[in-house]
């Protein structure tokens, strides 16, 4: 969970402590304490659990969501139940006048409300991991291998890499297929500068980015710290140096914006691509465009 997202639901957070207020206001001030003996405490453990669950939930879906409808359904939905779970548990220490009995009586209309909202939600939400998951099925060329996933970034490893040249090399059909070496420049500075934990989220960034400039049938790999490299089937080297070229167009317009400072810091690209050769091997491909960038940024 990452709980700097809570400054971002204010409305939310006010709408939460509302219900918080009003169940304690409506519980206490219209009702009278019951004596230690009247309390059924098991009744008090059971249904304050549900309370106390329902705000653990809340605050998992503030500190996890960023905000938008679905964050703003499942909140509302969970603040109605939390509402009713509330003074549920408030009657195990109070018991209402004859003026108020009825407050006991409608305290299950908004859990009903909340479960409606919060199926509406939940239906959204469903909505919305289809979507990833179709943008996720876009990104990658064959089947996601989870123990091949770097960490970081969420992109293939380099063996991955490797396996997918090998197989494009052997395919029989012959066709062209070039390779494409990105490197952040400075990066180890900007690390120095703003910490390897801001270092992570701009090499996240930064994939996601490189992902949104490529093909259906591209694959993106991390290859190793700052470096990243791309396999691009049915390309010719002006098709790959072209591809390459917009996306640093596109990292040079990210306005990467650290925790530590309100304004943008803002980064390039180094880039080498290489075509597959006749008789040409995983490695002989990847060390020549690999020799090829490291060139380029001494020069």
């Amino acid at each position: 969970m990452n709980f700097s997202l809570l400054a971002r639901h204010q409305r939310l957070i006010s709408l939460v402590a509302a219900c918080l207020s009003l169940s304690v206001s409506l519980s206490f001030g219209l009702g009278e304490l019951k004596s230690w003996q009247q309390i059924e405490w098991l009744d008090v453990l059971g249904e304050g659990s549900v309370a106390l669950l329902s705000l653990v939930w809340i605050v998992a879906i503030l500190a996890s969501r960023p905000p938008g409808k679905v964050t703003t359904a499942l909140i509302v939905g969970l603040s109605c139940f939390l509402f009713s779970a509330l003074l549920d548990w408030f009657d195990e220490f109070v018991h209402y006048q004859a003026a108020a009995e009825g407050l006991s009586v409608i305290e299950s209309m908004p859990a009903a409300f909340g479960m409606f909202i919060m199926s509406y939600a939940l239906y959204q939400w469903h909505q919305e991991q289809l979507a990833l998951n179709r943008q996720l099925q876009r990104r990658e060329a064959g089947w996601r291998e989870h123990q091949q996933i770097d960490f970081i970034t969420q992109l293939y490893r380099v063996d991955y890499m490797r396996g997918q040249i090998d197989m494009q090399l052997r395919s029989k059909d012959g066709s062209d297929f070039s390779i494409v070496m990105l490197d952040i420049d400075n990066f180890d500075g900007f690390n120095r500068r703003f910490g390897t934990a801001e270092g992570d989220r701009l090499l996240r960034e930064m994939s996601e980015l490189m992902l949104m400039n490529l093909r259906n049938t591209d694959l993106a790999c991390r290859y190793a710290g700052d470096r990243f490299i791309l396999l691009l089937p049915n390309t010719d080297l002006s098709q790959a140096q072209e591809l390459a070229q917009q996306i640093k167009t596109a990292i040079a317009h990210l306005a990467f914006k650290p925790a530590q400072q309100g304004t943008a810091v803002y980064h390039t690209l180094s880039f080498a691509a290489e075509m597959a050769r006749v008789n040409d091997g995983v490695e002989a491909i990847i060390s020549r465009v690999n020799q090829q960038l490291n060139t380029a940024k001494t020069v």
